[in-house]
């Protein structure tokens, strides 16, 4: 895209495939915040989207402006106030569009556009100079559209980064590290099997043992032997010492419990290496322990009887495998159609999706001042006034699409194939199919195409 502009004193910002004029009174902020959006999201709605926000959603606060995007090989314009631009489509043939008279602002759709001049001071004087990209201060502005600027623009754009799968980097894998060997003839302790826990063992207390020991000498046999009573009384301490230890081991405080490590049942993988003969090697025998039989005089005394040793429990849950888990049923989902907006065709030759609400008049407004849910507004034009300012709103609902006729006076046709003409209801909503037409009057028809 050739640009060459004139000095002046507007700002003009330039980036390839977009132009836009600011007065000299916009604020800084204004013209930063395209310069820094417009290159990332290069678009009409992103220009009218920075300005209702700079203006704080007033219409009446926004600035004059012209800005032309390119679309591919098309151009989207827009002009608010008493300002034109010229746009040259590929057949040479020019047309100029202007703001004056249009409550907010003026938007044209051209395809096929070779040339796009902006010309916002006729007083400006000074060189044509050329730039490529950037904000200068301009009086007026002409770009050359060739063929290859939308390839341009396209590979500018750039496509999403491919990863070959054979340059990706591969994650190392996880050296775990392996336990040192234990030492010959020493037993290794494996952990518990997974869900099973250390299982407590009860000690019964045992017998007083008190009782085993030797009978201290009375006192008064210490008052006549004071040697012998000396030695006598050291060796009843040191009785009563072990005797106390082993008290301490045996005995169990009422209410707890000792908790011993699981009994290891594969001492035999890790013991020193035993040569047996190829016959009893090859085949190890399984056999099930037996379960030891409780001895009826070990529930006597001070056990009550319902305690389970940790043998008895590891012998129970041996001969009772666990059943395999059912398997988890895995119920597909089905991915959901994208879904089609459609998008409706003007006589006049614009083409605008149906992403959002469409107005259509020979001077459209709308009362929402939000730059995400701002209708599209087409001017078309009406030299005998058959068409009112407002004429048609447009609205998608969910899936469906709606028109409604906003109070005309000459009202607009639903055109249908194979049924008979009707006359909308003014303010009442109609249900539109892809292939309708409906008819504003002065030869300008909307056609609906690809509806949901």
């Amino acid at each position: 895209m050739q640009t060459i502009y004139r000095p002046g004193q507007w700002y003009l910002i330039v980036i390839p495939g977009a132009l836009v004029a600011l007065p000299p009174d916009a604020t800084g902020e204004t013209v930063a915040a395209l310069w820094d959006r417009l290159p990332r999201e290069r678009s009409l709605a992103t220009v009218i989207d920075v300005l209702t926000t700079q203006a704080g959603g007033s219409f009446a606060d926004m600035p004059p402006f012209v800005a032309a995007v390119l679309e591919g090989t098309d151009a989207r314009v827009a002009v608010r106030g008493s300002l034109a631009v010229r746009v040259t489509g590929a057949d040479a043939e020019a047309q100029t569009f202007s703001g004056a008279d249009v409550t907010t602002w003026s938007e044209r759709f051209v395809p096929g556009v070779s040339k796009v001049e902006i010309t916002v001071d006729e007083g400006g004087s000074g060189s044509a100079l050329p730039v490529q990209s950037g904000i200068v201060l301009a009086a007026a502005v002409s770009a050359d559209i060739e063929p290859a600027d939308a390839e341009a623009i396209a590979v500018a754009a750039g496509p999403a980064p491919v990863l070959d799968p054979a340059s990706a980097p591969v994650a190392a894998p996880s050296v775990v590290a392996a336990p040192p060997p234990p030492v010959a003839g020493t037993s290794v302790p494996l952990p518990p099997p997974p869900g099973v826990g250390a299982v407590p063992v009860v000690s019964v207390p045992a017998p007083d043992a008190a009782s085993d020991l030797p009978a201290v000498p009375p006192s008064d046999v210490a008052d006549e032997t004071p040697d012998a009573d000396a030695d006598a009384g050291a060796d009843a301490e040191a009785a009563a010492d072990v005797a106390d230890a082993d008290m301490i081991e045996s005995t169990l405080v009422p209410g707890e419990a000792t908790f011993a490590p699981p009994v290891d049942e594969f001492d035999h993988l890790w013991g020193a290496t035993v040569h047996t003969p190829i016959e009893a090697a090859a085949v190890r025998p399984s056999e099930e322990p037996e379960t030891p039989a409780v001895d009826a005089g070990a529930a006597t005394g001070d056990h009550d009887g319902a305690t389970i040793s940790a043998e008895e429990l590891r012998s129970l849950r041996q001969s009772a495998p666990a059943a395999p888990e059912a398997p988890t049923e895995v119920i597909p989902v089905a991915a959901a159609a994208p879904a089609s907006s459609g998008r409706i065709r003007v006589s006049s030759g614009q083409v605008v999706t149906l992403d959002r609400t469409v107005i259509i008049g020979r001077r459209p407004r709308s009362t929402r001042a939000s730059g995400a849910n701002l209708p599209h507004l087409i001017a078309v034009d009406s030299p005998q006034q058959d068409i009112s300012r407002s004429h048609l709103e447009i609205r998608p609902e969910g899936d469906t699409v709606v028109v409604i006729d906003l109070h005309t006076t000459n009202g607009s046709t639903l055109l249908r194939p194979g049924a008979d003409p009707m006359r909308l209801h003014p303010g009442e909503q109609t249900l539109v199919l892809s292939g309708d037409v409906v008819d504003l009057g002065d030869g300008v028809t909307v056609a609906f195409e690809d509806l949901p």
